[in-house]
Parts: structure tokens; C-alpha cells; sequence
């Protein structure tokens, strides 16, 4: 049995700016969802690396903001059949 409080899923990926190269430091956040989400951003480490918990199944829509620009991403998040949260990928290029 499912627990209901349990998040959906995880959503990882990396932030690359337009030659390619990782980018650190960029800020994601959720711009919009089938929920209502708290404001919170990820911040990525050295190799342009996030993760981001959602907490509903369904679409996605991610803002990414670093000095090299603005990027978004559209994922969907289909909820796990275990009690381990799916991982989803979302893989943004700064423009």
C-alpha cells in the first residue's frame, strides 16, 4: 500500500550553459505543477547536478536561473508502485 504523504518522485538532472559546460551555482525551482508548491529552489553543486522532490504525480514546469541565462524544462512524474519515489530526468541548457 501506497503512503499518501510519500513524494512522487525525484526529479534530477543537470544544468549546462550553451557551449555544454556544467554549471554551478544555477538555481531551479518549480514554476508551476498540479499542486500548489512551496517556493524552494535547488542549487547545483560543482558538475551542474540538481534534484528536486515532487510531491504529486503529474506535470512539471522548471525555471532554471544562473548568470548565463534562463532555461525551463517540462517533466511528468508518474508515481511509484513501491514506497521508493520514481526518478525523473530534466536536463536544462542555459540559451
Amino acid at each position: 500500500m501506497n503512503d499518501p504523504s510519500a513524494p512522487a518522485g525525484v526529479i534530477r538532472g543537470t544544468v549546462r550553459d550553451a557551449a555544454g559546460a556544467p554549471v554551478a551555482g544555477a538555481r531551479v525551482a518549480f514554476a508551476d505543477g498540479p499542486v500548489p508548491l512551496p517556493e524552494v529552489a535547488a542549487v547545483t553543486d560543482g558538475e551542474g547536478r540538481f534534484a528536486l522532490t515532487a510531491p504529486a504525480e503529474g506535470a512539471y514546469t522548471l525555471l532554471c536561473r544562473a548568470d548565463g541565462g534562463t532555461a525551463t524544462a517540462r517533466v511528468h512524474v508518474t508515481a511509484a508502485p513501491a514506497a521508493r519515489p520514481e526518478d525523473v530526468r530534466a536536463d536544462l541548457r542555459l540559451g
